[in-house]
């Protein structure tokens, strides 16, 4: 793998990086680009057609938005069954242009509580991607130059097909813009994959959730080809238990656990990642009227994260709240831990302004 013909400066914010690709005998897999240490363009090149001189070699040319100011650009590929990658390729760009005005956030926030299959039927899903959409909204106004949040909640909203849209039209983002992911539902590892349980499913059989709910193939190559170099993802989910026994079933024997499967998930994407998988016990009682981790959660956002009262709240300080107080308060409240998955990538950067405490 190797970056060529491809400026070391320019004057604006469109670059054309091309890749020189040399097949070392397993074939050519994935391509990934990061920018600035977050993933911008995922390509599943499988099959991808050599169409060099020299018959072990591929030439591509991806066009980036980039940043105003010193770009690092970094490049890896996959053999063709994505179990091992090249070294990386690595150039800094220096784009030398004006930025107009204050980046602004994106946000997709997703609660499910209906189901095709009423056995999954959640209480507080909804209630809980409410309480986050408003807590971010409110807390990132002052710092952006736009929020933007969209809340899907209802059936129709809320189907596998219309969740990959959304995701799709987030890929005009530019790079200084943040990007959110919220999403309350169910969640479950099967066949080695992670799946997100949309409202469109009905049975857990592993040949149907491939079909119906988002595998996180999928979910990895919408997410990762959002040029926005700021990502915060956000996955609250119950994991069924005995709600629906192929999914409990899944959970216990099926390929790796929730957490290798998001820790995989925020490398790929470069991105910080916050996720808990909660019991039934957990998921129906709740706490304050909603679920616990996202009851915490939103109340870093307003400011019991901001441990140095700096005012700000960055994602790697809100990681650090909810990975201290959720265990704390699940074994205070339902006698038992529950553990987030706490995955950081990429950048660490300010999702709020909160008032600073003059004590």
């Amino acid at each position: 793998m190797a970056i060529v013909d491809t400026p070391k400066s320019i004057d604006n914010s469109d670059a054309a990086i091309t890749l020189k690709i040399t097949d070392a005998g397993g074939g050519i897999g994935d391509i990934r680009l990061y920018l600035n240490g977050s993933a911008v363009m995922l390509d599943s090149a499988r099959g991808v057609k050599v169409v060099s001189s020299n018959q072990n070699e591929i030439q591509k040319t991806y066009h980036l938005k980039l940043s105003s100011g010193v770009n690092s650009i970094r490049a890896i590929a996959f053999n063709a069954d994505n179990t091992m990658q090249s070294t990386d390729a690595v150039q800094e760009i220096t784009a030398a242009f004006k930025a107009i005005g204050k980046p602004s956030l994106y946000a997709l926030v997703i609660g499910i509580n209906d189901y095709k299959n009423p056995k999954l039927q959640l209480t507080y899903a909804v209630a809980d991607a409410t309480l986050f959409a408003s807590t971010l909204k409110k807390g990132a106004a002052p710092l952006f130059e736009k929020v933007e949040v969209k809340t899907l909640s209802s059936k129709e909203e809320t189907t596998r097909g219309n969740i990959l849209k959304e995701l799709k039209a987030m890929h005009t983002l530019n790079p200084d813009d943040l990007f959110v992911f919220y999403v309350a539902s169910h969640g479950t590892v099967d066949d080695g994959e992670y799946f997100l349980i949309t409202s469109n499913v009905g049975s857990t059989r592993t040949e149907r959730l491939k079909t119906d709910a988002i595998g996180q193939s999928a979910f990895k190559e919408l997410v990762g080809n959002i040029p926005a170099t700021k990502k915060l993802i956000i996955i609250d989910t119950c994991n069924a238990g005995a709600l629906g026994e192929s999914i409990q079933v899944a959970m216990l024997t099926r390929g790796m656990s929730e957490d290798a499967a998001m820790k995989i998930l925020s490398r790929a994407v470069g991105s910080t990642i916050l996720s808990a998988s909660t019991s039934v016990q957990e998921a129906l009682e709740g706490y304050q009227g909603h679920g616990l981790f996202t009851y915490v959660l939103s109340e870093g956002l307003k400011g019991k994260a901001d441990k140095g009262n700096t005012g700000y709240v960055k994602t790697t300080e809100l990681a650090d709240y909810v990975d201290n107080e959720v265990p704390i308060l699940a074994e205070k409240i339902f006698k038992k831990a529950q553990y987030p998955t706490i995955s950081i990538s990429g950048q660490a950067f300010p999702i709020g302004k909160v008032k600073q405490n003059t004590k």
